[in-house]
């Protein structure tokens, strides 16, 4: 699936004073192209290679709203990588799961460093050493006992985030993508 069909249904669905933390690489390019920010807060890296930035920011995001500010207490708080960003830190689900942080976690699969790998095809490169083996991301975090949910066709994106935007505590929504329809 493209991110463009992944972005709309964010922008559908994402409650308006959400605070969302988006990663680096491809994921991120597509985040700035095609959500419709209304009144969300953004958190980004600055792109210092800071892969594997968006869900460690959720978390303290997370942590930040739950304080009696009226401004930030009961604010949704998402994350958004692809699966080389989510891979860093792949096993902080069990951190939310053990703290019941309300954080969902939207991962683009796509089995590449895929930002790395349209670096090498522009300058007319050979793509090399880009390729990842990844779990099943929904799989691993419903092992850890979070909500985690798979979507392999942008049919089922609307539902598939909305029920994990609403789940009341950690949820993980794998979305499978192609790395060449940024």
């Amino acid at each position: 699936m493209n991110s463009a069909a992944v972005f709309a249904a964010l922008t559908r669905v994402v409650p308006e004073d959400a605070i969302i933390a988006v990663d680096v690489g491809n994921n991120t390019y597509s985040f700035g192209r095609y959500f419709e920010c209304k009144q969300q807060a953004i958190l980004m890296s600055g792109y210092l290679g800071s892969i594997g930035f968006a869900l460690p920011a959720a978390m303290g995001a997370w942590i930040a709203t739950q304080e009696d500010d009226p401004h930030f207490h009961g604010r949704k708080v998402l994350s958004v990588s692809g699966d080389g960003g989510l891979g860093q830190y792949l096993a902080e689900i069990t951190t939310l799961v053990l703290h019941k942080m309300d954080v969902t976690h939207v991962v683009l699969h796509n089995d590449e460093l895929g930002k790395i790998s349209k670096e090498q095809r522009s300058a007319d490169l050979d793509v090399w050493q880009t390729k990842l083996l990844n779990p099943s991301f929904a799989a691993f975090a419903t092992e850890c006992g979070a909500l985690g949910i798979r979507v392999e066709s942008a049919d089922n994106l609307d539902e598939a985030l909305a029920r994990a935007i609403a789940h009341p505590g950690p949820a993980l929504v794998e979305i499978m993508t192609d790395a060449t329809l940024v």
